[in-house]
Formats: C-alpha cells, sequence, structure tokens
C-alpha cells in the first residue's frame, strides 16, 4: 500500500496527538488510535483495531518504561493483567473478525459511551464526598 506524504505526514501528528493522550491518560489503543483511523483514515472498524493493536506495542513499552521512574507501576499487578489479557485478546480477536464492521463499531461505541459515562458519575461522586 502506497502513502502519499501527506497521509504520512497526517499519520504522525495523530500518532503524536495519540501518544500525548495515552501517557497523559494511561489509555490504550482503543480509546485514541481506534476512532483516528476510522475517522481520518477511514479504516475499517475491525482494521483500525487491529491496527492498534499493533500501534499501541512501543506505545505501552515506553510509556511504562517513562512511569517506572516515578515508581509508579505495580510491575506484578501488570504481569497479572498481561497474562489474562493476552489469553482474551485471542478470542476477542476472533469474535472481532466474524462481527460485521458496522456492528463492531456500534458496539466499540456503545463501550466507550459507558465506560466514560462511568468515570463521570465516579468524578462526580469523589467531589460531592
Amino acid at each position: 500500500m502506497a502513502i502519499d506524504l501527506t497521509t504520512l505526514e497526517l499519520a504522525l501528528v495523530a500518532g503524536i496527538a495519540a501518544g500525548i493522550l495515552a501517557g497523559l491518560f494511561g489509555v490504550g489503543g482503543g480509546i485514541i488510535f481506534v476512532p483516528t483511523l476510522t475517522l481520518l483514515f477511514a479504516f475499517g472498524q475491525l482494521d483500525a483495531q487491529a491496527t492498534s493493536l499493533a500501534a499501541i506495542i512501543p506505545v505501552a513499552a515506553v510509556g511504562a518504561w517513562r512511569q517506572t521512574s516515578d515508581d509508579v507501576v505495580y510491575w506484578r499487578g501488570a504481569l497479572i493483567m498481561a497474562v489474562g489479557a493476552a489469553v482474551g485478546v485471542i478470542a476477542g480477536a476472533e469474535v472481532a473478525t466474524r462481527i460485521p464492521d458496522e456492528q463492531l463499531a456500534r458496539v466499540f461505541g456503545v463501550v466507550l459511551l459507558v465506560s466514560g459515562a462511568e468515570m463521570v458519575i465516579r468524578s462526580v461522586r469523589r467531589i460531592r464526598g
């Protein structure tokens, strides 16, 4: 697949922005990379999700390395979660390949909305005490 210079530049800027947001909020590819790939680059949902999984590897490694210097990474918990996630991603990726792209996009959007709503509700509860 040939990539023109404008697309390459846009991808680099989008990657930098996604990296800043990932470092700032500790989020993975699903929240940042997938919408970027679908909205800016017209990827299909499954292609965006698969590309996001590959793109997040260096982002997560560099982010964890950076946070280690502040001694805030709980490595034992991270390892336990990683083992579970490695098993789960196999099943999830298999299911994703069997769902029509439009339906996968809707489910993805609902997950983002529910997650975002839960975070807002929790933060409001904390503020109120």
